[in-house]
């Protein structure tokens, strides 16, 4: 019995057409245009049959294994970090941390075959499908920049807890800034854009939702409307302050990018807290601060344009009073203010003081400050006790603005931030 050769159909289909330029029925040149070949290539398949005889068109590294193949060693090791270690990781962030965490260099295909065959990974399950398309990207950073906050139990079972993640992303590079917070609300978003315009300056725009803490959803008063004024949220006036457009989206897909961004940072970011054993949102903003320059330098983008519209803040920009709650209040004729059902007098009073209007302005640390279109005042907070007995003896309060404050001192809203929410800060 003679040996049996293999061959597959192209090389079946060749093979007549080879003969026949061997015996001369067809010219090399012939063949190659039939055979869709080079002409030199049919001369190395007429050599190599004239030589061989006809077993020699089969490919010669047929049925040797690949010199590039995975050991099964190697694989059985790949299994075994990825099942104890990475079990719900996707084959690209999981060959990463194969390479950073244990040195184990592989393609990312490849660990995505090694995946689907052990049936680890469901690659029609885990495709996603684009429907929108993606409007394009500014041309300068800081043109732009998009924010957004995504409530998410980031820390899984470790705290039990969803807390916020406010993500900020420059619409031209796509880098990142973010910070955690137990909710979305006015403190949160002063204290972390604070914190973003000392890292980068001033954008020329913000892209954001329609939260109440971003838009305001009351009526304007009557003095507005008169003024033809639109009602402002906190957050509007600081922006129109410092200069800053504030766009507001009118659908989640409008800001995709940073809609994006959360898919990704609650894929990555909630497992890489989990290898650091984050258990506490201090930790996690703390872990978050080296993770971020790693995070941008994988996935940033060099915008199109060098320049960058991030304005430099000025020297003498004062961050607490500028990012800071405001509210007005009128001075009553016994020079006390009112305010959050608590009482203040004024220290130095004067005449032309009374009825006067009076800007409070509240900052992220809880310290308050009264001002006037002209000064700064200087006030005591008081009890109604007190007031009821300087009325009887003007002479008392004197007594009363010398002597130590009646409420005790009480935590900052930073301080007491990760407890729960920030009511009224109080006066120090």
């Amino acid at each position: 019995m003679g040996e049996l050769v293999i061959m597959s159909k192209k090389e079946l289909e060749r093979l007549p057409i080879i003969h026949k330029v061997i015996n001369k029925q067809l010219t090399q040149l012939e063949g190659a245009k039939i055979l869709d070949l080079s002409e030199r290539h049919v001369r190395r398949l007429v050599k190599r049959i004239k030589t061989g005889g006809d077993i020699a068109i089969v490919h010669k590294n047929r049925g040797i294994p690949s010199k590039r193949k995975i050991s099964e060693k190697l694989v059985n090791k790949i299994l075994e970090k990825y099942q104890s270690k990475y079990p719900d990781f996707g084959p690209t962030f999981a060959n990463e941390k194969l390479l950073e965490n244990h040195n184990i260099k592989i393609s990312r295909e490849s660990l995505r075959k090694i995946l689907i065959q052990s049936k680890l990974w469901d690659a029609k399950k885990n495709k996603s499908e684009n429907l929108h398309q993606w409007r394009e990207r500014k041309e300068h950073s800081g043109e732009m920049i998009q924010i957004d906050g995504s409530h998410h139990l980031w820390l899984e079972d470790r705290l039990d807890q969803e807390f916020c993640l406010l993500g900020y992303i420059d619409d031209a590079s796509n880098e990142v800034f973010a910070k955690f917070y137990e909710y979305e609300g006015t403190f949160p978003i002063l204290d972390s854009f604070s914190d973003f315009v000392k890292q980068k300056g001033f954008p020329c725009s913000a892209y954001i939702d329609r939260h109440s803490t971003y838009k305001t959803n009351r009526q304007a008063s009557i003095e507005e409307e008169l003024h033809d004024i639109q009602p402002d949220t906190q957050f509007e006036r600081v922006m129109k302050n410092i200069g800053v457009k504030v766009i507001h989206a009118r659908s989640p897909q409008a800001k995709g990018r940073v809609e994006k961004l959360f898919k990704t940072l609650q894929d990555r970011l909630i497992k890489e807290m989990r290898l650091a054993d984050i258990k506490t949102i201090k930790d996690a903003n703390k872990f978050i601060i080296s993770y971020l320059p790693k995070f941008n330098k994988k996935f940033s983008k060099v915008p199109k344009r060098k320049h960058s519209l991030f304005k430099p803040v000025p020297k003498d920009f004062d961050y607490k009073w500028q990012f800071s709650i405001q509210d007005s209040r009128v001075v009553a004729n016994d020079f006390t203010i009112r305010w959050c059902n608590r009482l203040f007098l004024v220290s130095n009073p004067y005449l032309s003081l009374k009825r006067q209007r009076v800007i409070i302005k509240q900052a992220l640390n809880g310290d308050l400050r009264f001002e006037t279109k002209n000064k700064v005042l200087t006030v005591k907070e008081i009890t109604q006790k007190d007031l009821s007995l300087a009325k009887q003896d003007y002479k008392k309060i004197i007594k009363i603005l010398n002597a130590p404050s009646h409420r005790k001192s009480k935590k900052s809203w930073m301080d007491r931030f990760y407890i729960g929410k920030p009511k009224v800060a109080l006066v120090k």
